[in-house]
């Protein structure tokens, strides 16, 4: 994991394909920003909580869709949108059928988000701050911190 003083350069590639490509802004053991475009429809994360860091999005371009709190609330967001996951909040993510998207995500504190995007990268399994929903689903989603996000019945996508 990456700490203060030893920030890699911005844009560390992490992925790069047709449908996925994704950097670093910065990887700090106080926060990871990273740069994200996926195709539309792309599968970004399936439900899941963290117990000791806030999993924060902020769009750039497109849409995207979040299920959060324990009813799986759908949340569409587009360029200009922010939505903040904190601790203990069930959250999924993926892109809406409509076009690709553009994101920042940002962790704080790390808690090895930037260890385990280099351990994707790189085929290394890491441990880090993330979990399954617990079976009281966690947080209810109105602890979501949200900017220019709204709510949807339902979307094309699977």
């Amino acid at each position: 994991m990456a700490t203060k003083d030893s920030a890699p350069a911005s844009g560390e590639e992490l992925s790069h394909n047709p449908a996925r490509q994704a950097s670093f802004v910065i990887a700090r053991d106080d926060l990871t920003i990273t740069h994200a475009r996926y195709a539309a429809g792309e599968h970004v994360a399936g439900r899941h909580i963290h117990h000791q860091h806030t999993d924060a999005f902020y769009i750039l371009e497109g849409e995207v869709i979040l299920e959060i709190g324990p009813e799986a609330e759908t949340i569409t967001v587009g360029a200009g949108g922010f939505v903040a996951a904190p601790p203990g909040l069930a959250h999924s993510f993926r892109v809406a059928n409509s076009g690709p998207a553009r994101w920042l995500t940002i962790h704080a504190p790390d808690r090895g988000f930037a260890a385990f995007m280099r351990g994707l990268r790189d085929g290394i399994q890491v441990e880090w701050d993330i979990a399954a929903v617990p079976a009281d689903g966690g947080l209810p989603a109105g602890e979501a911190v949200m900017s220019h996000a709204q709510q949807t019945q339902n979307d094309a996508s699977p």
